[in-house]
This record gives structure tokens, C-alpha cells and sequence, in this order.
């Protein structure tokens, strides 16, 4: 495992591979030995990306703080988005000595899974997504995905989300299984290569299980 600091974010990699890569946007960095043995298990190199302003720099725009009483969220994401693709990917790349056409794939966990299909719905960065447990209730953003242009995508998308998670309290929250089916649906609709897996639990359960299982269905 190589770890290193760009642009203020912590670089966790694990080098397997020189052309296929896979970069994690997760709030700790707890799943480093996960994360080596999937590089190995599946052949690709990992790299997690750590020390991101998660409400903040994960967001599309800003909107009212869920669950009630939050702060804000600033909706920073395409500064975030261009620090990503603009300076992490290629210094990132450049200290792997990672191919020039290296296949990319960006996943995500809640408010990450979020940002991984935004951004894939504005830039060919990433071939490939792993969306776990997005934040897809986010204010505005299942009817922003449905007004959009479907972009021509050879990629796959991955979602996953707890069969538990649209029984929560928080009103914001509850309709986050509709949403995620609907938006998998839309994607499919375009003839884009999607799975989506409801699996047991509530938000972010297991996620190292969950992770795994994700990397399996784009890699395996």
C-alpha cells in the first residue's frame, strides 16, 4: 500500500494493475487491508481518496441540511469535481505509472454514491460507477437526472442499496428506494449496461461486504 498527499487529500493505493484503476471516495480510511486484497482478488488497482468536506465538496448544489438541524450543504461539487479530475487523477496517476489509457471506475457510499453519478452524467472521466446507498433523495436530483440528456456511456453502473434504508424517521430520506430504482431504470432505459441490487440492512451497513460484492459484479 502506497500512501501519499495531493491537493490535500490522502492517497491510499494498492497497485495491481497499470490499466484498470479504481478510485473510493469513503468518509475513513478503515478499509485499507480490504482494499488490498480486493486489488489482488480482482486485478485492478485501488486507490481510496480521504479528507474530503463531505457534506460540502460531495454535493451538486446547495440545498437544506437533512436530517433537520444540520448545517446547510453547500452544494461544492464541481469545484470538487475539478480538483478530482484536473490534479488527483493525473498526479495520482502519474506516481502509479499507470497507462495513458487506463480504464477508470469512481465508487461511492451515500453522499459519494451521490457525487459518482452526478459527475458521470457530466464528464467521461470514469467509464465506469459504483453507486452504495447514494444519497439519490438529495433535494431536486432524481428529476435533474431524468431531465438530462442520457449520455452515451460503453461503461457500467453499479447500485446498491439496504432494503431498510426508506424506513427511516427522516422524511427527506424515505424516498430513496423509489428514487435509486427509478434513476437504475432510466440509465438501463438508454442502453446502459446497470445493475441494481437491494440487499439487507439499513444505510452503510456493511460495508466492506457490500464494497466487495459491488467489485465483483464490475470485475469479477
Amino acid at each position: 500500500m502506497q500512501t501519499f498527499t495531493i491537493a490535500n487529500l490522502k492517497i491510499s493505493a494498492a497497485l495491481t494493475s497499470r490499466n484498470r484503476i479504481c478510485y473510493i471516495l469513503y468518509p475513513v480510511d478503515s478499509l485499507e487491508g480490504l482494499i488490498e486484497e480486493a486489488a489482488r482478488k480482482f486485478g485492478i488497482s485501488i486507490v481510496m481518496v480521504a479528507g474530503v468536506d463531505w457534506d460540502d465538496d460531495l454535493t451538486p448544489w446547495p440545498a437544506k441540511g437533512e436530517p433537520p438541524g444540520c448545517p446547510d450543504f453547500k452544494g461544492n461539487g464541481q469545484s470538487f469535481l475539478s480538483k478530482l479530475t484536473d490534479t488527483v487523477l493525473p498526479e495520482t496517476e502519474k506516481r502509479l505509472n499507470m497507462a495513458k489509457d487506463t480504464e477508470r471506475t469512481l465508487a461511492g457510499v451515500s453522499l459519494s454514491g451521490l457525487f459518482s453519478l452526478w459527475q458521470w452524467m457530466l464528464n467521461d472521466s470514469f467509464d465506469n460507477i459504483i453507486s452504495l446507498s447514494g444519497s439519490f433523495w438529495y433535494d431536486g436530483f432524481a428529476e435533474w437526472i431524468q431531465s438530462q440528456p442520457l449520455p452515451h456511456k460503453t461503461g457500467k453502473a453499479y447500485f446498491l442499496l439496504g432494503d431498510k434504508e426508506a424506513n427511516t424517521n427522516v422524511k427527506a430520506f424515505q424516498p430513496v428506494q423509489t428514487d435509486t430504482v427509478e434513476i437504475a431504470n432510466y440509465l438501463q432505459s438508454g442502453g446502459i449496461t446497470t445493475r441494481f441490487e437491494l440487499v439487507p440492512g439499513n444505510h452503510c451497513q456493511n460495508g466492506g461486504q457490500r464494497l466487495m460484492r459491488a467489485l465483483a459484479w464490475m470485475f469479477g
